[in-house]
């Protein structure tokens, strides 16, 4: 399976969509801030779609967080404000090690990460709309085969 994950698109998703459809993905998982990007995206794609809402989808109806179980891998998407992910992930190690999640999907900070600490995968895909900090626009991929997950963040240009 194939996920391509981003989050905090910020109404900017054309660069993204250009980049997609040159891709082999199954699905398109979006951790919120423009959660309505994302829908456009799958819609797009001809993709499903497993979305959050972030702190700046006040007017969008969807959840805060999702968990979820995709080929034996217990995931929980969140956008990631509720947990302060700014200052710390040990609120959203918490959260996971609280619903079992071995790989745990965010955004909020707008900065990419991959890292694996204590058998938990956290994945930020950065920004595709709104990079910070000198950051490049990015999205990841997310890869799961069997017991194995392998995610890599992926620009939006070559």
């Amino acid at each position: 399976m194939r996920a391509a994950v981003c989050a905090d698109t910020h109404g900017d998703i054309a660069g993204l969509l250009a980049v997609l459809r040159c891709q082999r993905v199954e699905e398109v998982w979006h951790a919120g801030d423009f959660l309505r990007d994302g829908e456009a995206l799958a819609g797009a794609l001809g993709l499903p779609l497993r979305g959050v809402v972030g702190n700046c989808d006040r007017d969008q109806p969807g959840p805060e967080e999702l968990v979820f179980a995709v080929h034996g891998r217990r995931v929980l998407l969140t956008h990631g404000h509720r947990q302060r992910v700014k200052s710390h992930l040990l609120a959203l190690m918490m959260r996971a090690r609280e619903v079992g999640a071995d790989i745990v999907v965010f955004g909020h900070t707008h900065l990419p990460l991959v890292e694996e600490e204590r058998g938990i995968l956290f994945i930020n895909p950065g920004s595709a709309g709104l990079p910070r900090a000198g950051a490049a626009p990015t999205w990841a991929l997310l890869e799961i085969e069997g017991a194995k997950a392998h995610a890599a963040i992926m620009p939006l240009a070559p």
